[in-house]
């Protein structure tokens, strides 16, 4: 697999992007989790169709080699509008919005309010709703200190998956701790992303969203997902008609690592069935 091209997008904030296949024909844009980046994405372009398929992986604000949002403004709306800057930007017409985590309830967002930029948009492993369980963890998120550690091995040895689950490959693992890092101005090591983020990544009524959605919309369940519940799921599926729900089985919550070969079919299949209906 070839490196991806390293780029930016002018404004505020700042975007970096990674980017396969510019010369393909048909274009796909991707947005990460809360404290990922655009590397999460690799595996899964790895396995697409690289004459078909011009992929963008976007650094959202605050993560990545993005810039950090002052004052923070981290809601699933601003990534959506990030996304769409992006678009426009970079010249791409009417891709599919592809997200995972935070990155899906962002495009739900961008699905709910940029209709005609896209063609559609798939949506891995959202909360769509929440739950006391969830609601404690995103707690104990927001109220971990910022830690830094004293060298690079340190770092990479201590970075954990957040939850930390699924039978990611220990070199998935080790690519993806090694993209999280930055060096300090005092020559330690901390996460790249803006802990601020935290912060506004429940603002969007995601349940609600979905039913105004007017492009189709795939989500992707991981059949062990504790994030996106099966009975959530499936309320989402029912509350729109162009929602089309399928569920990866045996697999957890960060699907473009754990089993990115499954989640590249399961967005082609996607695609190539608009194709189909017109």
């Amino acid at each position: 697999m070839s490196e991806p091209a390293s780029g930016f997008v002018a404004g505020a904030p700042r975007l970096h992007y990674l980017e396969w296949n510019p010369g393909a024909p048909e274009s796909l844009v991707l947005l990460h989790g809360n404290s990922a980046n655009a590397w999460w994405w690799r595996g899964f372009a790895g396995r697409l169709d690289a004459a078909r398929f011009r992929l963008v992986a976007i650094d959202l604000r605050g993560h990545g080699d993005s810039e950090w949002a002052r004052p923070a403004a981290y809601s699933p709306h601003d990534y959506a509008a990030d996304a769409a800057r992006a678009i426009g930007a970079l010249g791409l017409r009417r891709p599919i919005v592809v997200g995972h985590s935070m990155g899906g309830i962002a495009t739900v967002a961008f699905a709910a309010r940029y209709r005609e930029l896209a063609r559609a948009a798939v949506a891995i492993d959202i909360a769509v709703t929440s739950s006391p369980r969830r609601n404690r963890y995103l707690a104990r998120l927001k109220a971990l200190p910022t830690v830094i550690y004293p060298d690079l091995e340190t770092a990479r040895a201590r970075f954990r998956l957040m939850p930390d689950e699924g039978g990611i490959a220990a070199e998935v693992r080790a690519e993806i701790a090694a993209r999280s890092l930055r060096r300090t101005a005092d020559g330690r090591f901390t996460m790249k992303f803006d802990r601020e983020s935290f912060f506004g990544s429940d603002g969007l009524d995601a349940l609600a969203a979905i039913a105004t959605v007017r492009m189709p919309l795939l989500l992707v369940r991981a059949g062990m997902s504790r994030i996106m519940t099966a009975e959530a799921a499936a309320r989402a599926a029912a509350a729109n008609p162009l929602v089309e729900l399928i569920e990866i089985p045996a697999t957890h919550h960060h699907l473009p690592l754990e089993r990115p070969d499954l989640l590249a079919a399961a967005v082609t299949e996607f695609i190539d069935g608009l194709a189909a209906s017109g």
